[in-house]
């Protein structure tokens, strides 16, 4: 026996690391095909939960707005709009075409979605950045968006005032942003869009 471990021991040694590396990219394997059935099942998810909010908003009735959740409103009024502006040619062509407070509640979503202000300014057009301001201003938020305004000059070229400082917009990006602020925007965006409603209805 001694002989033979002597002779062969290595071959002992050889088989626990296969072994060990075959466990590890089994367990690797394993959590990998765990993770895409769980990004499955929220894509899955997403897909129905939209689909059931086109279904809700796509009569635009302000019997609709009024007995929905004030937290989905601002959603379903732009998903509408998201899928007129999909069937165009020219999206941002037809979206300027939107009345000002139909792109503003527009803007406003897309605000809601980036959580955060380094993102929509760093991912979106001018078109959408230029509104935000006004935007925050319609549905009552004029102090916010003094803040949002001082990011706004640093990505206007048009500005020659400010420029980029990214630790600055950081800080304002901290100081503004909050799961309670982004859900104000919703139900501040909800009052004005029933309060308003003809003019969301006719948007273009």
């Amino acid at each position: 026996m001694k002989e033979w471990l002597s002779e062969y021991g290595y071959l002992i040694i050889v088989f626990i690391v296969v072994l060990i590396i075959f466990i590890f990219l089994l367990n690797k394997a394993a959590k990998a095909y765990s993770k895409h059935v769980s990004s499955y099942k929220a894509q899955e998810a997403e897909i129905k939960r939209l689909t059931a909010l086109k279904e809700k908003y796509a009569d635009f009735t302000l019997e609709t707005l009024t007995s929905a959740n004030k937290e989905e409103v601002l959603e379903g009024v732009t998903l509408i709009y998201q899928l007129y502006l999909q069937k165009q040619e020219k999206m941002e062509d037809e979206f300027l075409k939107f009345n000002p407070e139909a792109q503003n509640i527009y803007v406003l979503d897309v605000f809601v979605e980036d959580a955060s202000l380094i993102t929509f300014f760093s991912e979106n057009t001018d078109i959408l950045r230029s509104r935000i301001v006004p935007a925050l201003q319609m549905i009552g938020f004029s102090e916010e968006s003094k803040a949002v305004q001082k990011i706004w000059q640093m990505y206007d070229l048009n500005c020659e005032e400010a420029s980029l400082n990214e630790k600055e917009i950081e800080n304002i990006d901290k100081s503004v942003i909050s799961d309670e602020f982004l859900t104000r925007i919703k139900l501040q965006a909800a009052e004005y869009i029933i309060n308003n409603f003809e003019t969301f209805k006719n948007y273009k």
